[in-house]
């Protein structure tokens, strides 16, 4: 299982993006699982409205979400405040 964050995401989907070609073409023949959070979803779909890639947000939420492009891992009230504690000790 592989993870994947939203740098990965949005170069994937973004022509312009400098990683752009590699990562289509690692995405092409990757035969891993992929695994991803509803919090990196939520970033990267952002991430593309914010840029003004309205299409590709709603394309790549849609093929998040279809259950055929990666694993979503949804984080649970107990790892946020394992997070929240971690950040701050």
């Amino acid at each position: 299982m592989i993870f994947v964050d939203t740098s990965a995401w949005f170069a994937s989907v973004v022509p312009s993006d400098p990683d752009h070609q590699i990562l289509s073409q690692w995405f092409n023949q990757n035969t891993e699982t992929l695994l991803t959070t509803d919090y990196v979803i939520d970033e990267t779909l952002t991430l593309l409205r914010i840029r003004k890639e309205t299409l590709r947000a709603t394309a790549l939420g849609e093929a998040f979400f279809s259950g055929k492009l990666t694993r979503i891992y949804y984080l649970t009230p107990e790892d946020i405040a394992f997070l929240r504690l971690m950040r701050y000790t």
